[in-house]
């Protein structure tokens, strides 16, 4: 198997329920979930904890028993049901049918790994170079938002299925042949994907017409991507959940429900409550040397999208993201097309904005995150577009926001 042809039989494993990693454990792998466990659930001041009691209320919005495969196991809803006067039962049915029908929709408009009869999806794009094809206005849009942007890191599908690799591997030297910063040979290819997906001329989307896209791809990047056994030029890879929570969301938004939130396991929240009537919480965490450490949570009123830029594994779509070696070293997800390596600016930033959606939110402050180390000035300039930061330097708590409320941990 090539080093960036995914394996197939990749394991994913339920993660283990821990925070915080004792002195005697250091160098050992660092896995957080109670955090998402925490994001997925807590978000809620007012009324949650009446979640469960009676008809009405705040309750787990679950796709339909049964449904075709679709990407709810990354998402968790919760919608306020019946607080519009309406049967709390019929709004949750309603609500689960639309969930659900946008949840199998999503999952195969992103899907690298195969086509489906009733869309046109990035499989399908990545198996048609220089074909002009039409897609659904959902896929058209995320496309043209990467690309507008000039987020170039989609173009690195074929390090992402090596970092897949990486990632899934069971111990360090099998690890090691995967990561350009240990293996020659992984380096060498490394260089020559960035190489290629840093020139407009050899790999680019273009957006002949409405709905129309057109992986641009020459015929030198085709000549070795065939060499290579490459199945994927593009991937949004970790970027994908920021585009999928939206399009969940707006669908739901636009069907008229507007009391809810959505997050996902790693990160991204999107609350849709418009009333200012309730408070909702994230919590706030901050990696200082091996010990995750728990800093309050932050409070706002909605609506809401808020990104988590994490250099440590956070979640269980993590899994394959996220590789720890035994001396301390962490690879995470953040590829750059400048050398097809990862770059992290700090262990983690929140971004979050009340005007934008998670995607774009998130292509505002990647490149941020990205820098050799966060820069005040330039998350002050996201600020000044009302997308706002909260950061760590010294273990103290930093934000662009003179609205920021946190409510303090109790120790």
């Amino acid at each position: 198997m090539g080093r960036t042809v995914k394996d197939p039989n990749r394991r994913q494993p339920k993660p283990v329920q821990k925070v915080q990693l004792s002195e005697k454990n250091v160098g050992r792998r660092i896995v957080l979930v109670v955090l998402f466990l925490a994001i997925g659930s807590g978000f809620l001041v007012y009324g949650f904890m009446n979640f469960l009691r009676g008809d009405s209320g705040w309750r787990e919005i679950s796709v339909k028993a049964g449904s075709e495969l679709n990407c709810s196991e990354d998402f968790t809803l919760k919608y306020n049901v019946g607080a519009g006067g309406v049967s709390a039962g019929g709004e949750a049915k309603a609500l689960s049918l639309i969930y659900t029908d946008a949840a199998v929709k999503g999952y195969r408009l992103f899907n690298i790994d195969e086509s489906f009869d009733d869309v046109t999806n990035l499989y399908d794009i990545n198996q048609h170079p220089n074909e002009v094809m039409t897609v659904d206005p959902v896929l058209y849009d995320a496309l043209k938002k990467v690309s507008d942007a000039n987020c170039r890191e989609i173009y690195l599908g074929p390090l992402y299925a090596s970092l897949e690799n990486l990632c899934m591997s069971n111990d360090d030297a099998v690890a090691a042949q995967f990561d350009p910063e240990k293996d020659d040979d992984a380096a060498e290819e490394a260089a020559a994907v960035a190489a290629f997906a840093q020139n407009p001329d050899d790999i680019s989307m273009e957006f002949p017409g409405e709905n129309q896209v057109c992986l641009h791809v020459s015929d030198a990047y085709q000549a070795y991507a065939a060499e290579m056994g490459y199945t994927a030029y593009i991937d949004f890879f970790w970027m994908k959940n920021a585009f999928l929570i939206d399009y969940l969301a707006d669908t739901i938004r636009g069907e008229g429900y507007r009391l809810g939130i959505i997050s996902s396991k790693d990160g991204f929240v999107r609350c849709l409550d418009e009333t200012g009537e309730k408070e909702y919480q994230y919590p706030l965490y901050h990696l200082s040397g091996n010990e995750i450490q728990s800093h309050g949570t932050m409070t706002y009123e909605g609506p809401k999208s808020i990104v988590f830029f994490h250099a440590y594994q956070a979640g269980s779509p993590d899994t394959y993201r996220y590789y720890q070696y035994q001396d301390g070293t962490m690879r995470t997800p953040y590829l750059s097309v400048s050398d097809g390596k990862d770059h992290t600016a700090a262990s983690e930033l929140i971004v979050y904005s009340g005007e934008y959606g998670c995607a774009d939110t998130l292509l505002a402050a990647f490149f941020d995150y990205q820098a050799e180390s966060l820069s005040g000035e330039s998350l002050k300039t996201l600020a000044s577009q009302k997308i706002y930061s909260v950061w760590f330097e010294n273990n103290e708590i930093q934000t662009t926001d003179e609205k920021f409320s946190v409510t303090a941990v109790n120790k």
